[in-house]
């Protein structure tokens, strides 16, 4: 997990990045709220437009989960 420091809302997963079977995905909504309303995780096709976004992210200090 990748901290954002306020630069983005949206959340995404990103899988196998930098290969050629690299996916991504959008959220529509927060993982906490999971099941308690109606959420969409869609998967992007475009991916070359999110290159920047994710190079950016990947300067960030990494979140430690306690």
């Amino acid at each position: 997990l990748q901290k954002t420091s306020g630069m983005f809302h949206d959340r995404f997963i990103i899988l196998d990045h930098g290969t050629k079977s690299e996916k991504i995905y959008h959220c529509g909504g927060s993982s906490k709220d999971g099941g308690k309303h109606v959420n969409v995780i869609s998967k992007l096709e475009d991916i070359g437009i999110y290159a920047e976004m994710i190079k950016t992210l990947q300067t960030n200090p990494l979140l430690r989960l306690k």
